[in-house]
This record gives C-alpha cells, sequence and structure tokens, in this order.
C-alpha cells in the first residue's frame, strides 16, 4: 500500500518466476497514461503483456470471453487488473474462467469452480467496491441484463496494491459515489446477522476512515493522505462484507442498475439513508455505536438519538458531494418489478437485520420517482 505500490506490485511479477501477463483494463484507462509506470517496470523486468482494455461498466459476459480469448491466444501466465470494480470482477473472471473452461453462467451461484484460476494482480483505481478483497464478482447477462452474482473463493485476488497516486485522477463524481459504495458496504457488514468481532472491527475502521476522509478526497483529488486513507477503508469495508454480505441498500441498488443503468455507488448512495431509516428500532443500538465512534455524540445520549444523527450525517454528505438522488429514466411502472427483484435478492441472500415489506420497500422505490 501507500504511492507507488502499483510499481512494487508490477516488480513482484517477475520476482515470482511469470513471463506474459494480460493487463484488464478500460478504455479511458488504457489511452489515459496510468498504465505507464506499470508498462515501464514490467519491460524492464523483462516480463511481456498484452491488454485487453474492451472492459465496460456493468461488464457482460461477451467482454469476460473476449479478454479470456486474448489471455489464451497470447499464452499470458497471470492478469494484471487494472480499474475500478468492473475491471476488477471482468479479471476476476477471466483469470477464473481460463482454468475453468465452459459456459459462465455455470459460475452463477456459489464455490462453482474446480480449479484455481490464474495468478491475479489488483490495482484498484478507486476506493468503494473492494473487489480487490472479496470473493464475488458481479457480471451481467447481455440478453436478460440480470446481474449474475458469481460467489467463489478462488476469485480473490493473491497480490494487491493501494496506490493513492492513481487515484488522484479520479473525478470528483466518480469519488463521491465509490466513496459511498465503501460506505454502504462498511454499514451493511456492520448491521449483518453474520458480523462477527473481526468483520465489526474492519467495518468500524473503514467508517471512521469515510467520515474523516471522503469529502476531503472530493474537495480536493490530490490529497494523497486522504486517497489513501480512501483506499485502506474501501479494503477494510471489501473484506469485512466479503464474509457478512450486504443487505436491502444493494437489494435496491442492483435492480436500479438493471432497470435503469445507474452507476452502483450512486445507487447506494440514493437509498442508504432511506433505508436505515426504515429498517427502524431493530438497529438503533447498533447505529448508535457508529454515531459515538465518529464523533457525532456520546454514549449517554439516547440510542435512537444518535441513530438519527448517524443517519442525518449520511444525509448531509451526500448533499456535500452533490451526488444525483434520483436515477435516470425510472418510471413509475418499474416500481413492482424492482420491489420483488429487491425482496427477492434480499431474503435469499443477505442475512438482514430484520426482513422488510413490500410496503416498505415501494415507499422508498417510489421516493426515487421524479417530481411531477
Amino acid at each position: 500500500m501507500g504511492p507507488g505500490s502499483a510499481l512494487v506490485l508490477a516488480e513482484q511479477v517477475s520476482v515470482l518466476g511469470l513471463r506474459k501477463v494480460l493487463i484488464v483494463t478500460d478504455n479511458f484507462l488504457g489511452s489515459s497514461g496510468i498504465l505507464d509506470g506499470i508498462k515501464q517496470q514490467l519491460d524492464n523486468d523483462g516480463v511481456a503483456y498484452a491488454i485487453f482494455d474492451g472492459v465496460l461498466p456493468d461488464p457482460a459476459f461477451d467482454q469476460v470471453q473476449a479478454g479470456e480469448a486474448l489471455l489464451r491466444t497470447e499464452r499470458c501466465d497471470a492478469v494484471v487488473a487494472v480499474g475500478g470494480g468492473s475491471v476488477l470482477d471482468a479479471a476476476k473472471l477471466i483469470a477464473l474462467l481460463h482454468n475453468n473452461p465452459g459456459d459462465l453462467q455455470f459460475f452463477d451461484g456459489i464455490q462453482k469452480s474446480k480449479n484455481p484460476g490464474l495468478p491475479l494482480f489488483a490495482i484498484p483505481t478507486t476506493a468503494g467496491t473492494g473487489s480487490e478483497i472479496t470473493l464475488a464478482s458481479v457480471i451481467t447477462d447481455p440478453v436478460t441484463h440480470r446481474k449474475v452474482p458469481v460467489v467463489d473463493s478462488k476469485l480473490i485476488p493473491g497480490y494487491v496494491a493501494l496506490d493513492a497516486d492513481i487515484m488522484k485522477g479520479m473525478p470528483p463524481g466518480i469519488t463521491a459515489a465509490t466513496g459511498m459504495d465503501a460506505l454502504t458496504h462498511a454499514v451493511e457488514s456492520y448491521l449483518s446477522k453474520a458480523s462477527n468481532a473481526s468483520t465489526e472491527l474492519q467495518a468500524k475502521a473503514a467508517i471512521r476512515l469515510i467520515f474523516q476522509h471522503l469529502t476531503r478526497a472530493w474537495h480536493d483529488g490530490n490529497d494523497l493522505k486522504a486517497r489513501d486513507a480512501m483506499a485502506v477503508a474501501s479494503f477494510y469495508a471489501g473484506s469485512a462484507f466479503g464474509r457478512t454480505s450486504v443487505g436491502y441498500v444493494h437489494g435496491v441498488a442492483h435492480q436500479l442498475g438493471r432497470v435503469c443503468h445507474t452507476p452502483h455507488g450512486n445507487a447506494n448512495a440514493m437509498v442508504l439513508p432511506e433505508v436505515l431509516a426504515a429498517y427502524g428500532n431493530c438497529i438503533h443500538p447498533r447505529l448508535a455505536d457508529l454515531a459515538v465512534l465518529v464523533g457525532l455524540g456520546t454514549e449517554t445520549d439516547p440510542p435512537s438519538s444518535l441513530a438519527q444523527k448517524f443517519i442525518q450525517a449520511i444525509v448531509d454528505m451526500r448533499a456535500e458531494m452533490e451526488l444525483p438522488l434520483k436515477p435516470k429514466g425510472l418510471q413509475a411502472s418499474d416500481v413492482p418489478g424492482i420491489v420483488e427483484d429487491a425482496l427477492a435478492e434480499a431474503g435469499d441472500l443477505y442475512p438482514v437485520p430484520r426482513y422488510m415489506s413490500e410496503a416498505e420497500i415501494t415507499a422508498i422505490v417510489r421516493g426515487l420517482l421524479p417530481a411531477n
């Protein structure tokens, strides 16, 4: 971790005896100059590389298949992922698919692969998804547009660099959205019925760092201390929710991505305070802990008051960073399907604090409709 760590990570490729790597990225990063130092380090160490820059937001099956085909053609023996959550998710599946050939639909579910993937090096360029440390990858079926969750311990990258230098160029809007994604991971992990002492320690560390540094990074993208702190926060949040899973915020956000193509971090930000408020009294003691953690009160204050202060602090943070509050293109006719799928996702996959009713989730989603 730390500024320059991406080059240290690139150097380890040759130390490990690897001869040729596939660099997985997106078109913007591929032409931005961010890869220059990494490529130069590989050149200096005599490691050949090919570049796959075809990853798009919310990557689909065909992008993973195209990346794996290039990897096979170029006879690469490792994958280096440089990018945000979409790039990391695609790269994880490219590395896994190479040693587990077949239909990507097969991987839908939990622990479906038989063989370890190729060695995978992850260099996140955003601080939010935590994909560099999770055992999950989300891939889109291009026919149904359904987001297919692949959960497999073999997806966890073996080598990670959290490099604040690489994150300096992140635009303010992406800084805000990915930071709120990390906050959602940490909060939902802390509220999960599957949480334990270890995940709670990581979730609380992430939340403390995010409250201290996210708006700083948004106001000044060159603030390396804030960038470094956010990279660590994202990593801790990813490690925590990778073991506890998430909740209704993600259940709704995934459907907004499917229906309205809302970027995931923005979708989480749109509903995080609203979902926390809807949970009600059952999470007030936990939110009170977090309010005290970030300096919004003391342990002698009523839990309900502290919980409201914590929720309001998220609302205020969202407003300060000028995050959008409404998904583009959402229509009233979309609401029933979004609610049904969100209830099914959370009910089937997530150890939520309590199960919500159809009416409760409908009220949250209807609140996202444009004003008449």
